[in-house]
């Protein structure tokens, strides 16, 4: 199982979604942005360093949010995500197509990829993703 971490970045009361290219394992669908956490490394220093990698900003760990795994039969996937702010940074995008800026209600309308989607259907997840954003 390869252990992925995800950042759901807050700003303003909006949560950043990200649209895979056409390169990647989940083409043109959303995702929270993040990757595989490498040898030696914390989950927390790989979200910081992955986001710094995709999205050129910086962030600083809020909180966690429940991992959840999924089987996409090519690989299996521990996601793992964590309530990140920017603490500093021009959002650039590296590896993706498009980001949008969602509230809490717009989240279900996007095409995610399956572990994204896996992450937001969690009960405790949206509970917690409420409290962050203050609702």
């Amino acid at each position: 199982m390869i252990k992925v971490t995800c950042a759901i970045i807050i700003e303003a009361g909006k949560i950043l979604a990200a649209q895979n290219n056409e390169s990647s394992d989940h083409p043109f669908q959303w995702e929270f942005p993040g990757g595989k956490i490498k040898r030696g490394e914390t989950e927390r220093e790989c979200i910081v360093r992955e986001i710094k990698e995709e999205l050129s900003l910086t962030v600083e760990v809020a909180g966690e949010l429940m991992p959840i795994e999924h089987d996409y039969k090519i690989k299996a996937i521990r996601l793992i995500p964590f309530v990140c702010i920017i603490k500093s940074g021009k959002l650039k995008l590296n590896d993706h197509l498009a980001v949008k800026w969602l509230g809490f209600e717009e989240l279900a309308k996007l095409d995610w990829a399956e572990a994204d989607r896996c992450l937001l259907t969690k009960k405790e997840n949206l509970q917690l993703l409420k409290e962050y954003l203050g609702k």
